[in-house]
């Protein structure tokens, strides 16, 4: 459901920065850029029932050791990446490349919980059960914290914007 979630929202990025240029309707752009952080906000309460379901009653993934390595190379390559482009588009300073970058990473960071996960159960059969909550505890909290925090900032970011650009522009429609 997470993922799923995830690429709505990137679809819906993605039809406005095919039809338009970046910055070229900065409200439409603003008010995307609001809505993708309510809804990470939103998404971060998945995140956070997944943790849980992972740690309370132990409900991880089982799959063969090839398939764990190929998750991790995805896992890394894909946080890589997220981060890369994370920074390179910084630079154009649109709200709509910023919430795209803003939800790779976060699906990049969620990954690692996954691939965690599935490492312990596929090559941690040796390491006590409480140690494996806690691994998963600890690394579930950090990135929950971390989505939740690009969640609000990019509400806070973007509604400033918007107040911004509304003052600016006298409240004139896009």
């Amino acid at each position: 459901l997470y993922y799923l979630l995830l690429a709505v929202m990137r679809y819906f990025l993605m039809r406005h920065t095919l039809a338009n240029e970046a910055n070229e309707k900065p409200k439409s752009e603003l008010l995307k850029y609001c809505f993708c952080g309510w809804m990470m906000l939103i998404l971060n309460i998945a995140l956070a029932v997944m943790v849980f379901f992972m740690v309370y009653w132990n409900k991880t993934f089982n799959h063969h050791e090839i398939t764990t390595i190929a998750l991790a190379a995805y896992t890394f390559t894909a946080f890589t990446m997220a981060i890369i482009n994370f920074v390179k588009y910084k630079k154009i300073k649109s709200p709509v490349y910023s919430a795209a970058k803003s939800i790779s990473l976060t699906s990049a960071c969620v990954s690692i919980i996954t691939l965690e996960a599935t490492m312990l159960t596929s090559f941690g059969s040796d390491m006590d059960i409480v140690v494996r909550k806690l691994f998963l505890g600890l690394t579930g909290g950090v990135v929950s914290i971390f989505v939740l925090l690009i969640a609000i900032n990019i509400i806070v970011n973007g509604t400033k914007q918007l107040k911004k650009y509304k003052v600016d522009n006298g409240n004139r429609e896009c």
